[in-house]
């Protein structure tokens, strides 16, 4: 048995996401009434989501840049119009692939073929990652600080968020500056002598190097990207909301997209169905917002990620028959 489960350790994984994600969609639709969501969703309005959808794709665009800007501190210089790409078949990826960093994994192995630097594209992606993470947090930050002294909303958050957003925004940066100044190789060889033998160790090694090697320049200028891309998310879910007939201050979406953001990262369930919903049902419901409509603004914004997957498979499909096309004259 033990043997079994050591085999297939990534498979059950995912198999176990899938079904978090079915229990907990279950779970949340029968306390909430599926028809109730499926009437709230028939109702949208189809301006206000065809606006979200456009902004959506601008924030792909972002987030594309964002990766552009550090590769280029790197001295790896891909397209621009390349890494767009990329970015689509991540979202591609993600629905189909459980682990919840499906489409990061994708994005990785095709730079690293296209470009030959496994490290480089690791690092990048990771880093990207870590500068959106930090820009998210310091928006929900600014938006807790709004909302108390301008009295914009009266939002409750319990200790344990309170913690994630400060944890975030500025124990990420601390634990970074602190990894790269403390030499961490070094540390793990004076504690662990034999850990150069360890299967991959040399491409951690390789990793930390290639991280220790980004300008703090280019890390602000992530960072500093991460902000537009957020209000951005925010005024993305505000358009989902109109479109759902929500009315809240944007106050109120500045401090709770962030966080959903935030924990919509962890690989808990699949591509953050079942979890994401129950986000939105604990943030949005206390403010006012009627359960299956806080469900339908969720699975309208995951929607949206979908279409994007969509998107992402048609440009591959597309990019593999013009490759199929013109191999003959290139040989």
């Amino acid at each position: 048995m033990g043997k079994f489960v050591r085999a297939n350790r990534k498979k059950l994984f995912g198999l176990s996401q899938v079904l978090l994600s079915a229990i907990l969609l279950v779970w949340l639709l029968s306390r909430v009434g599926l028809q109730e969501v499926v009437s709230t969703l028939a109702s949208i309005n189809w301006y206000w989501y065809g606006l979200a959808f456009l902004l959506f794709q601008i924030n792909v665009v972002i987030r594309a840049y964002r990766w552009y800007v550090l590769l280029r501190a790197l001295n790896d210089r891909p397209r621009f119009g390349y890494l767009v790409y990329l970015y689509y078949i991540g979202f591609f990826a993600n629905n189909f692939i459980p682990s919840g960093f499906g489409g990061d994994l994708v994005k990785v192995i095709s730079l690293r073929q296209s470009h030959g630097h496994g490290s480089e594209a690791l690092s990048s992606v990771l880093m990207e990652r870590v500068t959106g993470l930090v820009g998210s947090s310091l928006i929900a930050i600014g938006a807790l600080v709004w909302n108390s002294t301008a009295h914009a909303a009266d939002v409750h958050l319990p200790v344990a968020l309170w913690a994630l957003i400060v944890v975030t925004a500025a124990g990420i940066p601390i634990a970074f500056f602190a990894a790269r100044a403390l030499d961490p190789i070094r540390i793990i060889k004076r504690v662990y002598p034999k850990a150069p033998s360890l299967p991959l160790y040399g491409k951690f090694e390789n990793l930390v190097s290639t991280i220790h090697r980004y300008p703090l320049r280019a890390l602000v200028a992530a960072l500093l990207i991460s902000l537009p891309f957020t209000l951005n998310l925010v005024l993305l879910q505000v358009t989902i909301a109109d479109a759902l007939n929500v009315h809240l201050r944007f106050g109120v979406f500045a401090l709770f997209v962030p966080i959903i953001a935030i924990i919509n990262l962890l690989p808990i369930t699949f591509n953050g169905l079942g979890l994401r919903e129950g986000i939105y049902t604990f943030l949005f419901v206390p403010v006012g917002v009627p359960a299956a409509v806080a469900v339908s603004m969720s699975l309208a914004f995951y929607f949206l990620r979908f279409s994007a997957g969509l998107l992402g498979g048609l440009m591959y499909a597309v990019r593999s028959v013009l490759a199929f096309v013109r191999a003959p004259q290139q040989t």
